[in-house]
């Protein structure tokens, strides 16, 4: 399709999945919210700019908050990347961490008893991805935090359970 004056083109990214659309206003609205409509629109809360986005994972139960291994068991963690990206956000919004090295993810692999083959090179893929990036130095380290990115492709798998 040629894009023509007034036209929009719209690129939407969820975890692995991308999809771009074109065309008048109104069509891409249209199919946009089909797309969207396709991925569990139960789960889904709408923002003030009108963009469907996944809630964040439960980390909390009844006033207390959830372990790693339970958090990881409310996700549907296919591989020890997606594990990886579950446990930093873990690390970030239960534990409070601003930034963790890996280090500390490893550790926390080995405490849900899902130890890491190379904790290094898992983290060096989700870099890669622009699901985490690098924060600077801690405790003579290479700290890491998760993206944007990285924050909505945990909602994807905690949604997918």
């Amino acid at each position: 399709m040629e894009v023509g004056m007034g036209d929009v083109t719209v690129k939407l990214t969820l975890g692995g999945f991308s999809v771009e659309v074109s065309g008048p206003s109104d069509y891409v609205d249209k199919k946009l919210e089909e797309i969207l409509g396709r991925f569990n629109p139960t789960s889904r809360v709408t923002t003030r700019e009108g963009i469907a986005v996944s809630p964040p994972p439960q980390t909390e139960v009844g006033g207390k908050k959830v372990s790693a291994a339970e958090f990881l068991k409310g996700a549907s963690a296919q591989n020890q990347t997606d594990r990886a990206v579950l446990l930093g956000y873990y690390l970030e919004k239960v534990e409070g961490l601003s930034s963790f090295t890996t280090t500390e993810l490893a550790h926390w692999g080995k405490e849900v008893k899902r130890p890491f083959g190379n904790v290094s090179d898992v983290v060096a893929k989700l870099s890669a991805r622009g699901l985490m990036m690098s924060t600077g130095d801690k405790d003579g380290q290479r700290a890491y935090a998760l993206t944007a990115t990285g924050e909505e492709y945990v909602a994807s798998l905690s949604e997918a359970k």
